[in-house]
């Protein structure tokens, strides 16, 4: 006679559950978005410093420095890009209550900080942005104007 072999009721009863416990623990992870909104934030602003540089060696020959400005409100950050009187646009990234500390200060509602490329695409100095919320990351736009993830260097 053949025995079958397969799981039992309350074996299958077992694993269901423990597949829930599991996805229920995992959950909040993927739920709280808070956590993703500061490293999202760090990476729209890379782009837009970027931009800010590739403007100001493609209008060397006007001299006229391109601006990076970011703006805090109460619900998002605000990073634009202007040369003279030309406004590149403007992007933003959800705060979710994180905050942004620039050179070690926090910066408040309705304030802003201004990075300036001049035609070599050079910054007078480096400028260090962290963002804080469920995460904390750093990026650094050096002296020379690159953007890059991490602390500046001294």
């Amino acid at each position: 006679m053949r025995k079958l072999r397969g799981f039992t009721l309350v074996e299958m009863i077992m694993v269901i559950t423990l597949i829930a416990i599991i996805s229920v623990s995992a959950s909040s992870l993927f739920l709280n978005t808070d956590r993703y909104s500061t490293i999202a934030a760090r990476e729209q602003l890379v782009s837009v410093a970027i931009l800010a540089q590739k403007r100001a060696l493609a209008n060397a020959v006007s001299a006229t420095p391109v601006t990076l400005t970011v703006s805090q409100t109460a619900s998002d950050w605000l990073y634009s890009v202007s040369q003279g009187t030309t406004d590149f646009g403007t992007r933003e990234a959800t705060r979710s209550g994180a905050s942004l500390a620039v050179n070690g200060t926090t910066l408040n509602n309705g304030g802003s900080v201004s990075v300036s490329f001049d035609i070599n695409a050079e910054t007078s100095a480096q400028n260090q942005f962290v963002f804080s919320g469920g995460n904390t990351h750093v990026l650094c736009i050096s002296a020379s104007g690159f953007a890059y993830i991490g602390n500046c260097q001294p």
